[in-house]
């Protein structure tokens, strides 16, 4: 991958967005995947283009991993259905201490709102994704395929008060045995556009201990199309002097 010729591209992307005349006023806002780990059940809209661009690092054990970026492309591709595709570079110390750089495995998914928050009922959303270990470097190939699936629910409060949670299933391409995973999301609107959130998540494999993290987080909507975010966090139990910190762009090109 030519780094010099993505960051060019993303930047004329970037650009003709900004350049685009104010017609986005009458779009609903933006809604992303990013920063939590909870996954929404909105799906972009019919026609859109949604690019979510992250960059992060984690610390564990002493050790430093960075993926730089992370980003997951989403194109609504039926009235409430998306096509998502998920594309990480990443660097990874190896045994001799040196930074190997390489491009994860692809996810390759969708996701389908099922249907509308009504009164007490929550909006529900289904995802689905698979893992492709053949579409990356060979220095940070995966063994295995890894599927996923999880079911999304948000609910929306008075006073701008927010509440997502997720379940499901997982494989993670190193081991042939799923996990089971959860999230639970509180999120709070503030004024001009601001919000923030917690969350608390986790993995319980089948044959492994079970981890539970939680983090936090701030967004930004700079405009209906354009949102910008930070967020960090670290692992619960089995707890873990380590953590991880992230940034990100997100935007919506219409019709």
């Amino acid at each position: 991958m030519h780094e010099k010729t993505f960051f060019v591209g993303l930047c004329c992307v970037y650009f003709s967005v900004w350049s685009k005349p104010e017609i986005d006023t009458l779009i609903e806002p933006i809604s992303t995947d990013r920063p939590d780990q909870s996954e929404s059940s909105a799906a972009v809209p019919f026609k859109h283009f949604q690019m979510e661009f992250g960059m992060n690092i984690e610390s564990t054990e002493k050790e430093l991993q960075y993926v730089h970026p992370t980003i997951l492309w989403r194109v609504g591709i039926l009235k409430a259905t998306e096509l998502r595709l998920t594309t990480d570079v990443v660097s990874q110390k190896d045994t001799s201490g040196k930074y190997n750089v390489g491009l994860a495995p692809m996810s390759i998914g969708f996701k389908t709102n099922v249907c509308a928050a009504r009164k007490a009922r929550p909006s529900i959303g289904i995802l689905s994704s698979i893992v492709i270990p053949y579409l990356s470097t060979k220095n940070v190939r995966t063994r295995y395929f890894a599927p996923a699936f999880r079911l999304a629910f948000d609910h929306d409060f008075k006073k701008d008060i927010s509440l997502g949670y997720n379940a499901g299933i997982e494989w993670d391409g190193f081991s042939p045995q799923p996990a089971f995973i959860y999230t639970i999301v509180n999120g709070f609107g503030l004024k001009k556009n601001w919000s923030i959130y917690y969350e608390f998540y986790g993995s319980i494999p089948i044959h492994q201990k079970s981890t539970h993290n939680w983090n936090a987080g701030i967004t930004y909507v700079i405009k209906n199309t354009m949102q910008v975010d930070v967020s960090g966090g670290f692992q619960l139990y089995p707890f873990a002097k380590g953590w991880f910190a992230s940034i990100g762009y997100s935007f919506r090109i219409p019709n």
